[in-house]
């Protein structure tokens, strides 16, 4: 199923597949506003970086941005999308 939970999991599964992908869409929308100078002014703009800031701070203290490249974005992104696929390995069948 493209929009649905597969067949024989369970709620856990959806909860954990649907809410790293709302902070992996976040993350994004939160790039595409900076490129175009939206701050965070605006109210989405702030919940999106109070959604988001607990996974791109920690890493922007050790990895600073390369000229305009955000790298601690990137590699934020990719570790929300590997915790996701982590954790939706490991929860057995019909959780």
């Amino acid at each position: 199923m493209f929009f649905g939970i597969p067949q024989g999991h369970g709620i856990i599964y959806g909860i954990i597949l649907y809410g790293t992908a709302a902070i992996i869409i976040a993350m994004f929308v939160r790039a595409i506003a900076s490129w175009f100078g939206i701050d965070e002014r605006y109210a989405i703009i702030r919940f999106l970086a109070r959604l988001t800031d607990s996974f791109i701070v920690p890493i922007r203290r050790i990895i600073h941005p390369v000229g305009i490249f955000d790298i601690a974005f990137f590699i934020g992104w990719f570790m929300v999308i590997t915790m996701q696929h982590l954790l939706l390995q490991a929860l057995p069948i019909g959780w």
